[in-house]
């Protein structure tokens, strides 16, 4: 389960190295819910000391990182600063705030797990690489939106964070809601330049299941919440980043939160405001769509 793959390395041994060492811890942790997760006061105490461990080391690993790109000058050093900075701000204060509550549920230590995995598989395969001018984000922006720039940067990007080949293409320029298999549903909010930015989107469950089989094995034990917390922070900033290719952000674009969405949810949301951009993908996986209200999309002819 969780193991690390060659096509993560940088080139740089000490962030090689640390990338590695996050891994390791991750899969330590999953190790040792299974072993011993049923009892509350051993929850707690994986948790409260994963905390400790994961911020103490990707603390100085965020240092590391970050002094490098001021060494060569990299150009979008404060975008990627803010995303370090999220990881420890916003999403293990999340956990933090579970341990000064004095308990924690199964459920909530395989989140935690996911939480990291997700995150690490999203920013190493895009962020990370582009410091050292490979992967998606080295690339040019895509100087305009068409149906043809989407599905190229999204089988670019799949294939950049996942190695997946899916060939997708749109098949719904105007979604609006409609049921294309069981699926799961998100809403993410984002701050864009002061505004609240709300996206929605959504995957067929049989496509996120193949994902997790990629990420964790086909043995799976006790995984819903493991696989939906990893696709919950995944795809958080998966569809930031898919968005920064086509959006050139004055002050950058930050993560605030995220919920699951029932399909009543989903459905009342489209029906009280059809966003500009609602676009409905078919792959060789399975379907998912993305729906942003940034006003940058109005009036778009897709």
């Amino acid at each position: 389960m969780v193991e690390w793959s060659d096509r993560f390395m940088m080139g740089i041994g000490d962030l090689d190295d640390d990338h590695q060492k996050l891994f390791a811890i991750s899969k330590k942790i999953i190790n040792t819910v299974q072993e011993g997760g049923d009892n509350s006061s051993v929850r707690m105490f994986i948790l409260r000391e994963g905390i400790r461990y994961l911020r103490g080391y990707f603390d100085n690993h965020a240092k590391r990182e970050e002094a490098y790109m001021r060494q060569i000058g990299y150009s979008d050093y404060v975008f990627h600063k803010r995303l370090h900075d999220e990881f420890q701000d916003i999403q293990l204060v999340k956990y933090e705030n579970i341990i000064n509550q004095g308990g924690c549920s199964k459920e909530e230590i395989l989140d935690f797990v996911g939480l990291g995995i997700g995150w690490l598989l999203e920013h190493i395969s895009t962020a990370d690489m582009a410091i050292v001018g490979r992967g998606l984000l080295s690339q040019p922006r895509t100087p305009f939106v068409s149906k043809e720039s989407m599905e190229q940067e999204i089988n670019l990007l799949f294939a950049s964070t996942l190695n997946l080949d899916i060939h997708a293409t749109v098949i719904n320029t105007s979604y609006s809601g409609e049921y294309f298999g069981e699926a799961v549903y998100q809403q993410l909010i984002y701050n864009r330049d002061h505004r609240e930015v709300v996206v929605m989107a959504g995957i067929e469950k049989k496509f996120l299941l193949y994902v997790a089989q990629l990420v964790y094995g086909e043995e799976m034990n006790e995984a819903d919440a493991l696989i939906l917390s990893t696709f919950e922070i995944f795809s958080a900033n998966f569809w930031k980043t898919f968005a920064s290719r086509f959006i050139v952000f004055s002050d950058g674009i930050s993560y605030k939160e995220n919920h699951f969405l029932s399909r009543k949810q989903l459905q009342d949301k489209f029906t009280q405001r059809q966003p500009p951009l609602s676009l409905l993908f078919d792959s060789e996986q399975g379907k998912f769509f993305v729906s942003s209200t940034d006003e940058f999309f109005r009036g778009l002819e897709l």
